[in-house]
């Protein structure tokens, strides 16, 4: 969760008289007073932003904003002034983007400028190779050589992009996967890290600037924010939707013959299954295979992975809130406490 000004927090939660701002500075200049609306979407591989800005005066008719990067500033107006996100004063700023389009739109009675904007998942999808070695070839290996945390940050370095660690489990820091890049065809950074990270039960997330933070959401971890439905911070709806999971049991087929490339008596299979899922609905399996896993204990590591993502999907919702709560980020744990009815 984001870190934010005490009084911040106070403006945004006050049950009444909130005076929302929105900071946006591209290129040295304060658009601000501009903005006419504001579309940002932040999903777990990819964010994008659409901003409408006045202009009237023509102002954008000899400005280009292409390519130049910037963060919004979500805030308010509090008791000791503005104070958004990224302003310097105790708030970190939001994930980075950068302007891909500059549109000049003329209609009756309006001028406007329409920016659309991406975030570094788009990025890391536009390199069309990435060579983590020199000079560049085909079937690069890695033969548990490095960990899988290290190989991200291989991948996001020659990207431009660093890794920092919030939290880490124990199969991205420790297990040592032997891993292709580019097998028979150059692959761009995103794809690289979407493989190595679903071998985890972490997520990565984006930060301000070129940075990237490793998160492991578990079961225990303590709730982060609550809203209630009878005082602050409000929430005016709330959708919960409980999915069956689907599969329940997971095989992973490990230890190819090394020197046959046959599946014979070497193999080792790794399993995961929900006992309460299997209950409920029966058995559902899916098979994988990650032919050089080579020991009992990671093959169930990556069958344990397998199934925790899709625990994670067990479980969607849509909240509304009356204010724009600024410290919420991808993959925070945030509780919603509804006494309606009762």
């Amino acid at each position: 969760m984001r870190t934010i000004h005490a009084d911040l927090i106070a403006a945004q939660q006050a049950p009444t008289g909130k005076d929302p701002y929105i900071h946006l500075d591209i290129d040295g200049v304060n658009y601000s007073s501009r903005l006419i609306s504001l579309e940002h979407i932040e999903e777990p591989y990819r964010s994008q932003a659409t901003i409408v800005l006045a202009n009237s005066d023509r102002y954008f008719d000899g400005v280009d904003l292409r390519g130049k990067e910037f963060f919004i500033g979500y805030g308010y107006n509090t008791t000791s002034g503005i104070r958004y996100c990224g302003d310097g004063d105790g708030s970190e700023a939001t994930h980075t983007l950068w302007v891909k389009s500059q549109s000049l739109v003329s209609m009756e009675g309006k001028l406007v400028c329409i920016l659309i904007a991406e975030g570094a998942w788009v990025r890391l999808r536009e390199y069309n190779f990435l060579t983590m070695s020199d000079p560049p070839h085909f079937n690069i290996q890695f033969t548990a050589t490095n960990t899988v945390h290290e190989l991200i940050e291989l991948a996001l370095e020659e990207a431009g992009y660093t890794l920092s660690d919030e939290s880490i489990d124990d199969i991205i820091s420790s297990f040592k996967p032997v891993f292709t890049v580019n097998p028979q065809s150059f692959e761009s950074p995103a794809s690289i890290i979407y493989r190595l990270i679903r071998m985890t039960k972490c997520y990565i997330r984006e930060q301000e600037g070129k940075d990237f933070e490793v998160i492991f959401p578990q079961d225990d971890d303590p709730v982060q924010e609550q809203y209630f439905s009878n005082n602050p911070p409000y929430f005016k709806e709330y959708v919960e939707k409980l999915n069956i999971l689907v599969p329940n049991k997971i095989v992973v087929f490990c230890n190819i013959n090394k020197e046959t490339g046959e599946w014979d008596e070497t193999m080792i299979t790794g399993t995961a299954q929900d006992d309460a899922a299997i209950a409920r609905y029966g058995e559902v399996l899916e098979c994988h295979s990650a032919p050089f896993i080579s020991t009992q204990l990671d093959a169930d590591k990556r069958a344990a992975a397998i199934l925790t993502r899709y625990r994670g999907e067990m479980l969607s919702g849509r909240l509304l809130l009356p204010f724009h709560d600024c410290r919420v980020e991808l993959y925070d744990k945030v509780q919603v406490m509804d006494y309606r009815g009762l």
